[in-house]
């Protein structure tokens, strides 16, 4: 008897863990960002280490409901011209200049995971250390986020993303299933996010990817 309560509660709270209610993130970020958002990237730029899961996941999903304040066109093409420098072999004075350039594209997306590497080889390669272990650090703690959203393995406990990137980074990482001849389908959901089932022969891994209501917008 006292094994099947112990069973009980290990699989309800099992249960509990697995799911994300992107909801309720989407409802406290939209009606109080300063709470739920800002306050929680203040210490993820200082101290990532410290922020509970509950706090990872407003900052990964709560992302998406709030105002990027840049065209995002402009924003991937600043980005381009960091990374397409940052693991080369290049002078000082290119670092410093590629740094400078990349700390103020953190500030406008300190999410996107692309230019947090960067940042941390750049600072690597100046030889401060501990400012590029920083920079590893968010990039980990964001995929373990990822990672913590869901099994994968049901429908209703899928792994949760918010980019497409991402979608494909948890299935060649988390599934245990990436390999070629993969087949995957996909369905809207009713939220209008979109969950795809990844397919190798038996074996099947759910992921859910949910967007900002205007992914698809024109910049202006």
């Amino acid at each position: 008897m006292k094994k099947s309560i112990v069973l009980l509660v290990f699989m309800i709270s099992g249960l509990y863990f697995s799911q994300v209610n992107i909801e309720e993130i989407k409802k406290n970020v939209t009606e109080n960002p300063q709470k739920y958002y800002y306050e929680y990237l203040k210490i993820f730029k200082t101290n990532p280490k410290t922020l509970s899961q509950d706090q990872l996941n407003y900052i990964y999903y709560g992302n998406n409901y709030v105002n990027y304040g840049y065209k995002r066109s402009e924003f991937n093409d600043e980005l381009n011209e960091i990374t397409k420098f940052s693991n080369r072999k290049i002078s000082s004075k290119k670092v410093s200049d590629l740094l400078d350039k990349a700390k103020i594209l953190y500030e406008k997306n300190p999410l996107n995971k692309e230019l947090i590497q960067d940042l941390s080889i750049l600072y690597s390669k100046t030889g401060n250390i501990k400012e590029s272990e920083l920079y590893t650090s968010r990039y980990e703690l964001l995929y373990e986020t990822i990672k913590n959203s869901g099994t994968g393995k049901l429908d209703n406990s899928p792994i949760i993303v918010t980019s497409f990137s991402d979608k494909f980074y948890a299935v060649e990482h988390f599934s245990g299933i990436f390999s070629r001849g993969i087949e995957f389908s996909t369905k809207v959901l009713p939220d209008g996010s979109w969950l795809d089932v990844f397919k190798n022969g038996t074996h099947l891994f759910f992921v859910k990817t949910v967007h900002h209501k205007d992914m698809y917008r024109d910049d202006k």
